[in-house]
């Protein structure tokens, strides 16, 4: 036998060499290959990576085997330990217990303290907190102290003379307080979740606007109320105008358009702005913002504008009400869309001057006119509370003649009337309505003024007169609270301490003088 080396090359062009036994009494032909050795750079390489990776095998192996053992020992071990806690140690559960319900309660007061300060701004209380704090009045109602009490002398109780724990009650009693105090546990998490409790109320522009209780559908307005639900559902128009003498029943009649709108769902906002004869553009500009939700913090009129028109965009459909314009406005200045930056946006404006309206290009501009004789008669009696057929009738048809068609009158003198059992009494009404006024405002009727300054005579009260005058400067959407500081700091309200009682005060004259 002798060795025989081949060389092979292969597919990497690594060579081989192997080496093999031949017997020599087969002959080459017939020689045969036994345990060939093979030589080459790779084994060497191969045989090394077979010992790293079986090393690296066996630590992955023990990791994993190591892993295994330890999480079969907790979840055997563990829960092992915590039902033996239920038996021996039902004290430590149910104080833990205790522990949960106090953090809950103080949780709760703190929930609660925000809710009723959020609730005193107007803003709307998150359903998730609400929910939260129906389910905690449950844990920590009186009925659930109770129970608590009950489980736990029953937990702690024993049996044979005292000598021996009673199992049968304390291991379910143990376990439901455990789950109970996990349960509270996770309402205190809820509770840390919370980001915030509330979110301000969302402006409804149309649910701002005071209703109209005394709303008439005259005949005679039937056609300029028509007209502005036409204009209202009108596409192609972008300004509607409103216009009519003082006292005459504009904003009244615009106001029930506004209902009918809400109800026919027109508009996804509808903002009411009341403007004085001396209009401040950054208030407007407040007022808005504040209707839409929005906060502007900018000084610069022009900052604030282009705010405004960019919230105002953000609506499909919005109408804009500026009520009672003495003067023209720029509504480009004060942030107002243009039909062509936003087609949705629609503005209706009210004004005693058509000019002011023709200024602003609105069209239609409708026109409001004073009430039919027999409208007015109608009116009048409503207000006054009369009957057909009373002592007071013929005097009461010439009074209700005075006020010239003209709703305010007519409502503030029936009024002013209506508590006036005497006849004498509405005679002397009726002859100082016929006395020309020696005042003249302008886009006032004498008729009109004269009814209000009548009504001004009959308001007894020392207190109703100073108030009456301050209201009269205010805007027509005045605050109480600025009515009630100025009242007090002009010293119109006497022998009273408090705010509240101030408050009180104010609010009690107010309904004296309210006109409707």
């Amino acid at each position: 036998m002798f060795m025989s080396r081949v060389v092979l090359t292969d597919v990497l062009g690594f060579n081989w060499w192997i080496e093999r036994p031949v017997c020599s009494n087969l002959g080459e032909g017939g020689a045969s290959l036994l345990f060939p050795r093979i030589y080459s750079p790779l084994v060497l390489y191969f045989v090394l990576l077979l010992i790293i990776f079986s090393r690296e095998r066996m630590e992955v192996i023990i990791s994993i085997v190591g892993s295994l053992a330890a999480k079969a020992a907790e979840y055997a071990v563990d829960p092992l330990a915590r039902q033996l806690s239920y038996l021996f140690k039902p004290r430590s559960k149910f104080l833990n217990l205790r522990t949960k319900v106090q953090e809950l309660k103080d949780a709760r007061e703190r929930v609660q303290q925000s809710v009723n300060s959020a609730t005193r701004k107007g803003d709307v209380i998150f359903d998730d907190v609400q929910r939260w704090l129906t389910v905690v009045d449950e844990k920590i109602s009186e009925e659930a102290a109770t129970q608590l009490q009950d489980d736990e002398g029953n937990a702690t109780k024993r049996c044979f003379a005292g000598f021996c724990p009673d199992f049968k009650s304390r291991y379910p009693l143990s376990n439901k307080a455990d789950k109970e105090a996990n349960a509270i546990a996770q309402l205190l998490t809820q509770k840390d979740n919370f980001d915030g409790v509330s979110c301000p109320s969302e402006p409804k522009g149309m649910d701002t606007i005071r209703s109209v209780k005394e709303y008439e559908a005259f005949e005679s307005r039937r056609d300029a109320f028509d007209g502005v639900m036409a204009a209202m559902k009108d596409d192609t128009v972008s300004i509607i105008g409103v216009y009519g003498m003082g006292g005459v029943g504009k904003t009244t009649l615009v106001k029930e358009a506004f209902k009918q709108a809400k109800e026919e769902q027109l508009f996804n906002e509808v903002i009411l702005v009341a403007i004085n004869q001396t209009p401040n553009m950054l208030n407007i500009q407040k007022e808005i913002a504040e209707k839409l939700g929005l906060t502007i913090y900018e000084e610069n009129i022009d900052m604030r504008a282009t705010r405004l028109r960019e919230r105002l965009k953000k609506e499909k459909r919005v109408l804009i009400v500026l009520d009672d314009i003495w003067v023209t406005l720029d509504l480009e200045a004060l942030g107002i869309p243009s039909r062509d930056e936003h087609k949705g946006c629609k503005i209706l404006v009210t004004s005693r001057r058509l000019d002011v309206l023709e200024y602003l290009n609105s069209q239609p501009n409708i026109s409001i006119e004073t009430l039919k004789e027999d409208e007015a008669w109608n009116l009048f009696k409503k207000m006054a509370g009369l009957v057909e057929g009373s002592e007071f009738q013929s005097t009461a048809v010439k009074v209700a003649k005075r006020c010239a068609g003209l709703p305010i009158a007519i409502a503030t003198i029936a009024k002013a009337l209506k508590p006036k059992k005497n006849l004498f009494e509405w005679k002397d009404a009726l002859r100082q309505l016929s006395q020309p006024s020696e005042r003249n405002f302008k886009g006032i009727p004498k008729d009109a003024y004269s009814a209000i300054e009548l009504s001004y005579m009959f308001l007894d009260a020392e207190e109703l007169r100073p108030i009456f005058l301050l209201c009269s400067v205010m805007a027509h959407d005045a605050d109480v609270e600025d009515l009630l500081r100025y009242a007090i700091g002009l010293g119109f309200i006497h022998n009273l301490n408090t705010i509240e009682a101030s408050r009180d005060r104010v609010l009690t004259l107010l309904q004296g003088i309210y006109i409707g």
